[in-house]
């Protein structure tokens, strides 16, 4: 199975815009552009119908939009480092740190079991922390990796 997430899904202490709607659509474009969407748009179109459903902010100042999309060819994690922070819903404010998890229409069980193992990360402080502090758009790969194998 190929890596759920890469380098080039890495955007670090990036201004993705002021609302999620920019932000959804700037993490889509990733995915699309390292070549694992057919479409940016569809996929940020089918995330946001999504997160119409239910906000996506967890406590904590994290951020999980997700959706699974014909647009997705490559099960995907994107992930940026917000600066500024920007509001997902959550009840304790704005999140700074936001994961689009991308999922093909018709994903395999081996992808769900990765993002559930991330799922489980995000409750811990210390690996949140380890994001927080990441220098690397590599380190930010390792991290999440990490706890995707565990």
């Amino acid at each position: 199975m190929s890596a759920l997430i890469t380098t080039e899904l890495v955007a670090l202490d990036a201004d993705l815009g002021p609302d999620k709607d920019s932000v959804v659509r700037r993490l889509a474009g990733l995915v699309a552009g390292a070549g694992r969407a057919t479409g940016a748009e569809a996929l940020h179109d089918d995330a946001m119908a999504r997160e119409a459903k239910a906000a996506t902010g967890l406590p904590g100042g994290i951020a999980i939009p997700h959706c699974r999309s014909a647009a997705v060819t490559q099960a995907s994690l994107a992930f940026a480092r917000l600066d500024p922070k920007v509001d997902f819903g959550a009840p304790d404010g704005p999140a700074d740190l936001a994961f689009l998890i991308a999922a093909p229409e018709h994903g395999d069980a081996d992808h769900l079991t990765l993002l559930t193992a991330l799922a489980r990360a995000l409750v811990r402080p210390e690996f949140v922390a380890s994001l927080r502090a990441a220098g690397s758009a590599e380190e930010v790969v390792q991290l999440v990796q990490d706890v995707s194998t565990t």
